[in-house]
């Protein structure tokens, strides 16, 4: 038989366009793709709604701490700085409060990869989360707004900054920043820990905002965080502002913390609140000799021993740096003066101004210190 393959063509052609029609828009909007991130018990879901623009995510999981994690991740693979920004709600009341639902950008998928997060819990808490190195374990600075409407997470360089707001409100930067390595291209994207290996929790995510790059053009802005940090526990922000702030002491009560704005001295509960004028006299320095402190291959400087004694403060930096810094990576550390055991407390952009007063609580369980950040 013959065929004539120029009478059939047209209608071959007919039969494969629709192959390679127009594609329908993405299932999960400016996203690539989801999976489950750790060991999980009951797997997640993801849904889009286009019409809404919103993301409905469904997470078991332990847990997001420690060295390794465990959620469901919705995510896409980008480079450079990165912001993302979205509205977050729970499902359902009576969960966890520890529940989480995330901002993320990550370096892999892996349980214990280096990342950070802006995490809203169940019960308002709101902070901004990391793990600097793969394995190492995950810390947090807890923002003094409960349960805002909005959050936003960004990466500039290797700094990641968290920012916060109420229902109808601006977005406030929120104070703290944490500097976490990574190489390009990373994960950033959105997901859900229930906090409890046996039951699954579900969030919403709307108005969904991911921008790729930032201005380089736009002179950074210094702020100033105000923080305190148990022994044992977590930084938590009590102030921020724009400018600088220095010097920080705690009331003989307790209750309040003084520090150092434009030449003049400001109290602020320790809860937070607003700034009122004050006048103040930093408690009595009873420093140890610098002898004291221990030689381990930083340079180590400011020693504050403890009201009872038993701990000594100090900020420590790399000896390639010269006499105190102003606005670069340093450590806030802690001696036991009893084995002479060396903890990090805090890991922060300062120096100067940081810890510059003996910053002790009067029962000697906490620390108040300033980190500066300096943002596009």
């Amino acid at each position: 038989m013959r065929i004539n393959y120029i009478a059939i063509a047209p209608a071959l052609a007919c039969l494969w366009l629709p192959a390679y029609a127009a594609p329908a828009a993405a299932p999960l909007g400016i996203f690539e793709d989801h999976a489950d991130v750790g060991p999980v018990l009951h797997a997640g879901s993801a849904e889009y709604d286009a019409s809404k623009r919103t993301y409905t995510i469904a997470g078991s999981g332990e847990n997001m701490w420690f060295a390794s994690d465990a959620f469901h991740f919705v995510w896409k693979k980008v480079s450079g700085d990165v912001t993302l920004t979205a509205d977050i709600s729970f499902l359902g009341s009576g969960g966890e409060a520890h529940r989480k639902a995330v901002l993320m950008i990550r370096q892999s998928l892996d349980a214990d990869s280096p990342y950070a997060d802006v995490a809203r819990h169940g019960d308002g808490l709101t902070s901004l989360q990391a793990r600097d190195e793969k394995g190492a374990n995950t810390s947090e600075i807890q923002s003094a707004v409960k349960a805002p409407a909005r959050v936003r997470i960004a990466r500039r360089g290797e700094y990641f900054y968290i920012w916060v707001a109420g229902e109808g409100e601006e977005l406030q930067f929120s104070g703290g920043s944490m500097r976490v390595p990574m190489h390009d291209p990373f994960y950033v994207g959105i997901g859900v820990c229930s906090h409890n290996k046996d039951t699954v929790e579900k969030a919403v995510f709307s108005n969904v905002d991911l921008t790729v790059g930032a201005s380089t053009e736009a002179a950074p802005k210094l702020y100033s965080t105000l923080e305190t940090v148990p022994l044992s526990g977590d930084r938590r922000v009590t102030y921020v502002a724009p400018g600088r702030l220095s010097t920080p002491f705690w009331t003989a009560n307790g209750a309040a913390l003084v520090f150092h704005r434009d030449g003049r001295m400001e109290r602020i509960p320790a809860t937070g609140g607003k700034p009122e004028a004050a006048e103040a006299t930093p408690p009595g320095r009873e420093e140890q000799s610098l002898a004291a402190l221990p030689s381990d291959g930083f340079y180590n400087c400011l020693p504050h021993l403890s009201p009872d004694g038993q701990q000594i403060a100090f900020l420590s930096f790399g000896k390639d740096l010269s006499g105190i810094p102003e606005d670069q990576d340093v450590m806030l550390r802690v001696l036991s003066v009893k084995d002479g055991k060396v903890r990090t407390l805090a890991k922060l952009v300062g120096g100067k101004g940081t810890l510059d007063a003996p910053s002790w609580s009067p029962d000697s369980r906490r620390l108040a210190f300033v980190s500066y950040q300096w943002i596009r």
